[in-house]
């Protein structure tokens, strides 16, 4: 009816203290576009689904695990300087980058855009890419994902790494506006191993004009990134392999870090299909590459994998969660944490799919871990309408066949009141400074 960027609006949340309330059809101030769009309020749309349970949207355990976030928020808001860092960790449900992506325009919208963020070219893994943006290739690739650790590739910060022993290999990036963001980059960081038998790369434009080059010979701040600059924004470019001399024998590749020149949100997703706590603990350098983002915030969102099992053990999924938490607390000592529960499911068996019991006993396992551990977390479990809820948002179109993933608008709608619920908390965060 309004075309794609009402699509990617139409469950904007309304509510933030910084936006005017009460009106059904308002104008985006952060759109391009000089069309006038409607935008549809997340109350107007959740009658449709009386299952879901308004009044578990609520971030818990928030008074002090995510005071230094809000108060950065506050910051940001009140000076219009400086950045605040989101990492975004998942499955599945956030490499599609579906909720995540949604997360990143509300909060954009609201405290301003730094940049696309973190990308990984999934498509040249042969795995699905987010809609923000699109890589391609000329050359086949190797690539594992951190679900499968008997393969000897690395896995760095992205969760995939990619590799090439191809001299000619060229990777094409194009990053697509959102919701009225500009996602066009004045700065690259090219996560790759730059040890000296890797290759050199050439970044071009899209007319094949050198605008950059990354000599591994070069000291850099840390052994995992090169940095490059613009002097103007871009939307396409390609990066090279360009090898120096015969001893650069191959490319690792492990992602890539979008950034403009404006103070904002950067919201950085990382997301992997079939991923689980424990594999991001066996990631390499997952852990050594992520203080790299500088997070102030770090959204984890996994269980599902764990839970969907019926091998399922909770006292494992416990360490599990614990290991990987304190893994990244350790290295990331000033960031923030933000846990949410996986949500309702079914499980396949050789009936067919059939409820899953199990999926209650990770949310509660999650639910433990971050009382007891002082941190954050978010219960979709409970807002999507407790054990069997699936069954009435797979009716209601909201789920993919399977029943245990969500449509583009079943995410959107999760990423709305997620919004909502952290917005909330915010804003009493603020009127009790006051």
């Amino acid at each position: 009816m309004f075309g794609k960027e009402y699509k990617d609006l139409m469950f904007r949340v309304q509510g933030s203290r910084f936006k005017v309330q009460g009106l059904f059809f308002s104008l985006i101030s952060c759109l391009t576009s000089n069309v006038l769009l409607a935008q549809v309020s997340l109350d107007s749309v959740l009658p449709k689904y009386p299952f879901i349970v308004v009044d578990s949207n609520i971030v818990y355990n928030d008074s002090v695990a995510l005071q230094p976030f809000y108060e950065k928020l506050l910051q940001l808001q009140k000076t219009k300087e400086g950045r605040v860092n989101v990492v975004h960790i998942g499955d599945s449900h956030i490499q599609a980058d579906h909720f995540s992506g949604k997360l990143r325009q509300d909060l954009q919208c609201d405290f301003g855009n730094a940049g696309r963020g973190f990308v990984f070219p999934y498509r040249v893994a042969k795995t699905n890419e987010p809609i923000s943006y699109k890589t391609s290739t000329n050359v086949a690739w190797q690539y594992k994902r951190n679900v499968f650790p008997e393969q000897p590739l690395p896995i760095g910060i992205g969760g995939i790494t990619i590799e090439t022993g191809d001299t000619a290999a060229e990777i094409k990036l194009t990053v697509k506006d959102q919701g009225g963001l500009d996602y066009s980059f004045t700065k690259l960081t090219l996560f790759h191993d730059r040890s000296e038998e890797n290759f050199d790369f050439a970044i071009y434009d899209s007319l094949y004009n050198e605008i950059g080059y990354i000599n591994n010979s070069v000291a850099g701040e840390n052994k995992y990134t090169s940095i490059l600059t613009f002097d103007k924004p871009y939307r396409n470019i390609i990066i090279k392999s360009c090898p120096r001399n015969t001893s650069q024998t191959c490319a690792q590749i492990f992602g890539m870090l979008l950034e403009n020149d404006k103070p904002g949100i950067l919201y950085n997703m990382i997301g992997v299909n079939g991923a689980e706590y424990r594999h991001y603990t066996r990631s390499q350098y997952f852990v050594e590459q992520l203080p790299l983002l500088k997070p102030d915030l770090v959204i984890i969102s996994l269980g599902t994998n764990e839970g969907y099992t019926a091998a399922f053990d909770k006292d494992k999924f416990y360490s599990n969660i614990d290991t990987l938490v304190t893994a990244v607390r350790k290295a990331n000592p000033g960031a923030a944490f933000l846990l949410t529960t996986p949500g309702d499911s079914f499980r396949r068996t050789r009936k067919g799919r059939v409820k899953n019991p199990d999926m209650l006993d990770a949310r509660n396992t999650v639910i433990r871990y971050c009382k007891n551990n002082n941190l954050a977390y978010w219960d979709l479990y409970a807002v999507m309408g407790g054990y069997g809820s699936m069954a009435q948002w797979y009716k209601s179109k909201l789920t993919a066949k399977d029943r245990l993933h969500f449509g583009a608008r079943g995410y959107m709608i999760q990423a709305g009141l997620m919004y909502k619920a952290i917005i909330a908390k915010y804003n009493k965060y603020v009127e009790k400074g006051k």
